[in-house]
């Protein structure tokens, strides 16, 4: 049980060296920890910020919550009926060049319904057509990303051209081009989008890959209910299992590589924490040493040695507690206001207006609770030596 001498004990000592009016190890153990917490906290909000970010865009853009490929059409209003599902929007695609009188470039052609805003309004809102429109008057309209038309060296108005292979067999096949207007350009903030990715509506689509199937891209309310949503889909439908892949098989592999990224992160940065538990480790060690004859006379008057333990448990503790304080205080306030950081230190950077920032609580919870557990397992490693001390042994030549 903890008695109240303890922790009157152990404050005396965590002010080590006030009056000699220099930093007690305490203080300085206190300030690495909290310089590891807020690094820590800094660097995985913005990497969440990169991450999540890259997820969304993915999510919206490309997979979905649940793809669908070889449906049907009228199976597609079957699916939207079913609870939980946000939208679903038919769609076509082809692999293919897109040709201008400057350049040839590899691109993917997305085919859309006319009506694919109203839709999928989460597609276009991450996809970010900042200029110009989705949808023109008439099947000849295309939207490009912005970097693909920078390598095109085209601009909004202009023809550009569609360059597909046709035919009923391999020896059939020929190359047909099919000459289409910028309508449109998107800016969705991740390259392999804004660097191959074109829309055009479905019908504009099938004229030039007669081929290609009708797919179908499920958003859900709760994109962590698919394997529900999966089963009421097949139910419904009909549809083979295996035409219905979640997103988290679809982009198993990044995600598997974000989340190994982010681990790593996690253990380089914590190695500040390892570092500062071996200055706690050595300076409890040192005063223990140091106190050896109040450690006696403790001993003497009927304190246990796990009683005195507590002192120098309670002083890890209270670097723990404190340094991780205010280093999760300094954390938030930096990731909060990261980018007026930069802009006070004057990095820019040619492709990113503002460093992306995503805290989760959750994350700081963690590394505040590691921080405070680096130093116990300190501080009670180091006073394991206490119960050696006997009153004997310290008070003889007293």
């Amino acid at each position: 049980m903890l008695k109240g001498w303890v922790l009157f004990v152990s404050s005396r000592y965590i002010r080590a060296g006030r009056k000699a009016r220099k930093l007690s190890p305490g203080l300085l153990s206190a300030a690495g920890i909290a310089v590891g917490v807020m690094a820590l906290i800094t660097v995985i909000s913005v990497m969440n910020g990169f991450q999540m970010g890259f997820i969304e865009d993915i999510l919206e853009i490309s997979s979905a919550h649940i793809r669908i490929t070889d449906v049907e059409k009228e199976d597609v209003e079957k699916i939207r009926k079913i609870s939980g599902i946000k939208s679903a929007m038919p769609f076509y695609e082809t692999k293919t060049l897109l040709n201008s009188r400057y350049s040839i470039e590899p691109c993917l052609v997305k085919g859309l319904p006319v009506d694919a805003e109203s839709v999928d309004p989460g597609f276009f809102s991450q996809l970010n057509i900042f200029s110009g429109y989705y949808m023109p008057e008439n099947n000849r309209g295309l939207v490009i990303g912005r970097i693909l038309m920078n390598k095109l060296g085209l601009n909004i108005g202009d023809t550009v051209s569609i360059v597909a292979l046709n035919g009923g067999t391999f020896k059939n096949l020929r190359p047909e081009t099919t000459e289409f207007i910028i309508t449109g350009v998107f800016g969705s903030g991740y390259g392999d989008f804004d660097s191959a990715l074109v829309l055009i509506t479905e019908e504009a689509l099938r004229d030039i890959d007669e081929t290609a199937v009708l797919k179908l891209s499920v958003k859900l309310e709760n994109r962590f209910r698919d394997h529900k949503a999966i089963a009421d889909i097949v139910e419904a439908s009909g549809l083979s299992r295996k035409n219905v892949v979640s997103w988290r098989i679809y982009n198993r592999a990044l995600f598997s590589a974000l989340r190994l990224e982010k681990t790593v992160m996690f253990l380089l940065l914590g190695l500040i924490f390892l570092v500062v538990s071996f200055g706690i480790f050595n300076s409890t060690r040192r005063t223990i040493a140091e106190k050896q004859e109040e450690v006696g006379i403790l001993r003497a008057i009927g304190s246990t040695p796990s009683q005195i333990r507590q002192i120098f448990v309670i002083d890890g503790l209270i670097i723990g507690v404190s340094g991780g304080l205010i280093g999760s205080a300094a954390g938030l306030l930096i990731s909060k206001n990261v980018n007026s950081i930069l802009r006070v230190l004057s990095v820019n950077s040619s492709f990113l207006v503002n460093v992306p920032v995503r805290i989760v609580m959750s994350e700081v919870f963690i590394i505040f609770l590691a921080a405070v557990a680096f130093c116990f397992l300190s501080a009670f490693a180091a006073s394991s030596k206490i119960s050696a001390i006997t009153p004997q042994q310290v008070l003889r030549y007293e």
